[in-house]
């Protein structure tokens, strides 16, 4: 919560603490810095969306949905998620070890969705560029310049197209 209104420079000991109801002390005996502090909030938040994947039906279509859906807000608590995840974004210029769990995610996401899409031609590229659309579209969102639904419905569309195997149509937008 602290990071999704204040920012990571907002992550203090002592905010940490009051929000967990313990002491200062025994935020900064647990964590050491406040960078470490930082990299296992960003753990724990990656570990969590790992743990709520894992749960979803074994339908690789409903896992390659999910996955493209869910960082695009459209609700105050996808709006929070996605928020934190574009800080840690952010944070990853400065601090290489936060980067380097990002770059792993993101590899991790991206291998899963060919995975996901199977055997089709060309799995890797089209995954790739599925994700790349849900980055630009979440940060349009976030923005302010589309909607969550605007979002999302061209994120079924362009799905659609590549499930259909239409992929030269989605790629042109025709």
């Amino acid at each position: 919560m602290l990071i999704a209104h204040g920012g990571i420079e907002g992550v203090t000991f002592r905010r940490v603490a009051k929000q967990a109801g313990v002491s200062v002390g025994r935020v900064q005996h647990h964590f050491g810095t406040r960078d470490s502090l930082v990299r296992a909030a960003c753990i724990a938040m990656i570990d969590g969306a790992q743990a709520a994947y894992v749960e979803l039906p074994s339908d690789p279509i409903a896992r390659l949905r999910h996955i493209l859906l869910h960082a695009v807000p459209d609700n105050p608590h996808t709006r929070f998620g996605t928020s934190v995840w574009y800080a840690y974004l952010a944070k990853s210029v400065s601090d290489p070890k936060i980067g380097r769990l990002l770059a792993v995610t993101k590899r991790g996401t991206e291998d899963e969705c060919v995975r996901l899409l199977g055997s089709r031609p060309e799995a890797t590229p089209i995954a790739r560029r599925l994700l790349a659309l849900a980055d630009g579209l979440a940060v349009r969102v976030l923005v302010g310049d589309l909607s969550g639904i605007e979002a999302r419905e061209t994120l079924e569309t362009e799905l659609a197209h590549v499930l259909s195997g239409d992929v030269a149509e989605s790629r042109t937008g025709r």
